[in-house]
């Protein structure tokens, strides 16, 4: 399970910034890091906002941080236990039921008459709903251990904006119901998923794919609903709010649903380029804890270059007095 809850550890980082966002590009796609802190930030949102996420964890790391990413990620993406055969059966039964011929129109039919209760029996319940749900993500997000106090500031404003939000949509709706279930159809044959044990077997560029298709659909179906990400991307703006001795902190303004957030990232520089210094180290933390323990005679990294993978970066810590 630690495997598990590591991967979910770096999407989670990935979901906070993917938030942030931006429409402009100023480096070539898949450079590695910015010539400014902006730059560098800019880019990073840029290449999330189109999935390309294998491109951005080139971007997002120094050359060999990524390398070693990709030689990690058959181990951060095995299963560390059997697949339970009820799990695999429950997962290949729902991914025949999206794939099958027809499995808009068979998953219309069995949903239907659960809209027409909803509307019924529920619709005036909604506010309600909505406010236990949103009452329920603060409190989870106010225990995540693993969040700075910039990102759980980041989240509940999102959650405070999105749960008025999710008061107001028409959740029974049936003609948005069948323009969802089409893009979850649609997602699911492009992901091509058969069996939990295919899903961990992917290797690195396969499995940046996926997480590709699964968030651009992702994305396609709160657009049904009139949440739209990309006009979040498009609404950025980044400032360097403080630089000095290769280290700068950047404030990032978006908007979410008409509704202003702010968030910041701390980014360090090596080798004349500029990373997510939270980002990059918990990368290299997540080598450390695979890496095998390096013989007590290992001579120290030479002064004057990028820290190692798996080596804490001097001046990047995780979360400082400010909550970066």
């Amino acid at each position: 399970m630690r495997r598990h809850r590591s991967i979910l550890r770096i999407a989670l980082v990935l979901l906070v910034v993917l938030l942030a966002a931006c429409n402009k590009q100023k480096e070539a796609p898949g450079t590695p890091g910015g010539g400014s802190p902006e730059d560098a930030t800019r880019e990073s949102l840029a290449l999330l906002r189109d999935g390309k996420f294998d491109l951005f964890w080139k971007h997002a790391l120094p050359p060999a941080d990524f390398a070693t990413l990709r030689a990690d990620w058959p181990r951060l993406n095995a299963t560390p236990t059997p697949v339970e055969p009820d799990d695999k059966a429950k997962f290949e039964a729902g991914v025949k039921r999206l794939t099958e011929p027809e499995a808009e129109k068979k998953l219309f039919a069995e949903l239907r008459p659960t809209l027409v209760r909803f509307d019924r029996d529920y619709k005036d319940q909604m506010p309600l709903v909505a406010g236990i749900g949103q009452s329920m993500a603060l409190t989870a997000i106010d225990q995540a251990k693993d969040l700075t106090l910039s990102q759980k500031r980041q989240l509940r404003e999102a959650a405070n904006v999105i749960g008025p939000w999710a008061r107001t949509v028409p959740w029974g709706d049936q003609a948005k119901a069948k323009e969802a279930i089409a893009i979850v159809v649609d997602t699911a044959r492009k992901a091509g998923l058969s069996t939990p044990e295919a899903f961990h077997a992917m290797n690195f560029e396969q499995s940046m794919a996926t997480w590709s298709t699964a968030w651009l659909g992702f994305k396609r179906l709160l657009d049904v609903y009139g949440l739209s990400i990309d006009k979040s991307f498009d609404s950025v703006s980044i400032d360097t709010i403080e630089s000095s001795d290769g280290s700068a902190h950047v404030k990032i303004t978006y908007t979410l649903l008409d509704k202003p957030i702010q968030t910041d990232a701390t980014l360090v520089l090596l080798d004349g380029r500029w990373y997510d210094s939270d980002l990059l180290q918990r990368v290299r933390d997540e080598h450390a804890r695979l890496a095998p323990p390096a013989p007590a005679s290992s001579a120290p990294a030479p002064s004057g270059t990028a820290s190692a993978p798996g080596t804490p970066m001097p001046g990047a810590p995780v979360a400082d007095a400010k909550g970066r």
